[in-house]
């Protein structure tokens, strides 16, 4: 099919964007919605500054970082990850019909090279690389380069690191692409804060980010469903200017160049379209505890009613990190006993208390009263098993049939879908469990008194503990 180039104000399923001919102060004039978004040099970044960014929930930039002596041009480049034996086939999509395939990544590399740097009238192919996997060399290099703050790495304030290596998730990633080439709009899974630092380009390439406030979140997922006619969630829609610039909430409008870290905001919604030659951007999320709160109580019902995967695991990261930071905590109450009420300690004894809190909650939607009756898939966990419909991770409850299976594998369902009527063919679905269930219950009670046991100690007041206690299910 023949693809008309026009200006993205007026995008069909027979047109294509282009952001040829754009500026961002062009595009800063276009309308009174559109907003710049907060630049600061990486020589005045300091954590107080990300925290206020972060608090704000407006998108920001770090710049500068390619100036500083820890950058490495010969290794953050293109022909270092062609020369990566670890990386071979990597998954491109046809932006023209939305085909995802794979390429070796030099073919998928001189492909993008020779394609002119917006669309062409009658043009058939563009090809954007997603989700590419980021050479050890470069992650070595983003945790020890002393060039990405250090509250903004991978491994800071990020609760994924506690998953036990059989259920490790990976959300570094690194995209190759040329002018024109896009992400339609979407937020990063799971309410998880997203960082993006462009680390290579050529002919001047760069990335026009549109961007939303965390606070506008609701706002933007009814405009929308409601005016647009789709979901943030399906992360399928291609918005044009004029769509962001009719918008009842501010847009921030960024063009990312070089050296260019982008923060993105937690459930901000963004659109990233690429502009000019070539570019290479490596991306991280990192979930705190802010992010599995706002994942347990909105996200996740928003992508179970679109049956988007839920990818990052967010109730087995929250048990896996109440063990990790009472072990933690232990070790030390047992080290400083005379230091109970230091501000660490009470610092942590907090944390871990809004962390059961929301396990609490949890294991509301996962308890049973015959539970101890219920057989055990303890594989489970490590065969990261999904409901067969909507696609949520399956954290300790779930319905089996070994009858109706797919592939061999026996037809799985999540509580909440079976509660709304979905079952497999047959309907003779059983009730089935990850694990004991009391072992969890055994560990939360355990928890518990040792934080009561801290409080008492620190002559602490006022402290409330997850104590809404299932009692009928202890005995």
């Amino acid at each position: 099919m023949e693809c008309k180039v026009v200006q993205p104000w007026a995008i069909t399923q027979d047109q294509v964007l282009t952001c040829k001919g754009w500026t961002l102060d062009k595009l800063l004039k276009m309308h009174k919605n559109f907003l710049a978004g907060n630049r600061v040099p990486v020589s005045k970044t300091t954590e107080d500054v990300i925290a206020t960014f972060d608090a704000e929930g407006i998108p920001a930039v770090i710049e500068g970082l390619q100036h500083l002596p820890g950058w490495k041009d010969d290794l953050l480049n293109v022909d270092c990850l062609a020369d990566d034996s670890s990386i071979e086939k990597v998954p491109v999509r046809n932006i023209h019909n939305n085909v995802d395939t794979k390429l070796s990544l030099l073919d998928f590399i001189e492909r993008t090279r020779n394609a002119s740097p917006f669309v062409q009238p009658g043009e058939s192919e563009r090809l954007y690389g997603k989700d590419l996997k980021t050479p050890q060399s470069w992650i070595d290099w983003l945790h020890k380069g002393n060039v990405v703050p250090s509250c903004l790495l991978p491994t800071t304030d990020n609760l994924l690191v506690h998953l036990p290596e059989s259920a490790k998730v990976d959300t570094l990633m690194s995209y190759i692409g040329t002018g024109d080439t896009f992400t339609p709009s979407h937020k990063d899974l799971c309410a998880s804060h997203g960082q993006n630092l462009m680390c290579y380009t050529e002919n001047d390439g760069s990335s026009f980010w549109f961007m939303t406030r965390r606070q506008d979140a609701r706002a933007v997922a009814d405009y929308f469903h409601n005016k647009l006619e789709h979901d943030i969630d399906h992360e399928s829609y291609v918005t044009s200017v004029e769509d962001f610039a009719r918008a009842p909430f501010p847009v921030y409008v960024i063009e990312q160049k070089l050296g260019d870290l982008v923060i993105v905001p937690r459930t901000s919604c963004h659109q990233v379209v690429n502009h000019g030659g070539l570019t290479v951007k490596v991306s991280w999320s990192r979930m705190s505890l802010k992010s599995i709160s706002q994942a347990v109580y909105y996200e996740l019902p928003l992508c179970r009613r679109v049956c988007r995967p839920e990818t990052y695991r967010v109730r087995l990261t929250l048990y896996y990190t109440i063990r990790a930071l009472y072990t933690k905590f232990s070790e030390q109450m047992r080290q400083h006993t005379v230091l109970s009420c230091s501000t660490d300690l009470r610092n942590q004894a907090q944390q871990i208390t809004q962390a059961l809190r929301i396990f609490d909650d949890v294991l509301q939607n996962e308890c049973v009263e015959d539970y101890v009756s219920l057989p055990c898939h303890l594989s489970s966990e490590s065969n990261h098993l999904s409901c067969d419909f909507c696609g949520a991770d399956i954290f300790q409850s779930f319905l089996e049939c070994e009858e109706c299976s797919s592939d061999g594998d026996p037809c799985t369902i999540c509580p909440e879908c079976y509660a709304e009527g979905r079952s497999c063919s047959c309907q003779l679905m059983q009730p089935t469990q990850v694990r004991p269930l009391n072992v969890i219950l055994q560990e939360r009670d355990e928890v518990i008194r040792g934080l009561q046991e801290h409080w008492k100690t620190s002559s602490e007041e006022g402290v409330e503990f997850a104590t809404r206690a299932y009692v009928s299910f202890y005995t």
